[in-house]
C-alpha cells in the first residue's frame, strides 16, 4: 500500500474525529475567500462528476471493488465512513479512476456497504490562495486539504502527535505532508455540499 496514500487517509480520519468531538461542528478550514464561479464551470463540474458516477457504478458491490484492488483501510468513521484505498500512486489525475472509495454499513447492500462517495488525491504545488494551482474542479465549489506529520504505527493505527524521530523510534512510518486531497460526495447527498470534508448523514 503507498504510503502517502495510506497517511492521507488517515490523517483524514484523525481530524474528523477531532471535529465531530468539538460539538459537532467542522473546525478543519482550507484557504481563505471563496472565488467566483461561472456557469460553464458548474456545468463542466456536473458533467464530471456524472462521468465518476458512471464509472464507479458497479463498486456498489464492495465486492467488485475488491477485485479490482481497493483495500479496505481503518475503521468506519462518522462523518467519513469506510475508505478503501487502491495502491500505488497515481500516475494522473483521473475523474473516473479515484483510489479512494467511500463506503457507510449497510445491511441491505451487498457485502454489507453501500457506496456513497469517492476520493481524489493531486499532486500539485500550493498557491497564493493557499490551495493547489490548476485545480480538476472550480475553486469556489471545491475545497482541497492535507495533513501533516501522520505517523502510521505498526498496528495500523496514525497520530499527528509524534515527532518522526519519535515516530521512527515506534518503527512507525512518518509523512511530512501528504498530497492534496478531496472528497466528492457523489452516491449520498451532502446538505454540507458535494467536495465538503464530511457528511454529517454518514453516521
Amino acid at each position: 500500500m503507498n504510503r502517502g496514500i495510506w497517511a492521507a487517509v488517515v490523517g483524514a480520519m484523525i481530524l474528523a474525529v477531532r471535529a465531530t468531538s468539538a460539538a459537532g461542528q467542522m473546525v478543519h478550514q482550507h484557504g481563505d475567500g471563496t472565488p467566483a464561479v461561472t456557469y460553464a464551470e458548474l456545468q463542466r463540474t456536473s458533467a464530471q462528476l456524472a462521468e465518476a458516477r458512471t464509472a464507479t457504478a458497479k463498486y456498489q458491490d464492495v465486492r467488485v471493488a475488491e477485485t479490482d484492488g481497493y483495500v479496505r483501510i481503518g475503521p468506519f468513521v462518522p462523518g467519513l465512513g469506510v475508505h478503501y484505498v487502491r495502491g500505488g500512486t497515481p500516475a494522473r489525475f483521473s475523474i473516473t479512476e479515484p483510489p479512494i472509495l467511500l463506503y457507510e454499513p449497510d445491511a441491505t447492500a451487498a457485502g454489507g456497504l453501500r457506496l456513497i462517495g469517492v476520493s481524489y488525491l493531486l499532486v500539485a504545488p500550493t498557491g497564493s490562495d493557499s490551495q493547489p494551482e490548476a485545480p480538476p474542479f472550480p475553486k469556489a465549489l471545491a475545497s482541497w486539504h492535507k495533513h501533516n506529520n501522520v505517523c502510521v504505527l505498526p498496528d495500523n493505527s496514525a497520530t499527528i502527535q509524534l515527532t518522526e524521530q519519535q515516530c521512527r523510534i515506534q518503527s512507525g512510518k512518518f509523512t511530512a505532508e501528504t498530497s492534496w486531497m478531496l472528497h466528492a460526495w457523489i452516491w449520498k447527498d451532502n446538505p454540507m455540499g458535494a467536495f465538503s470534508f464530511t457528511n454529517p448523514l454518514v453516521h
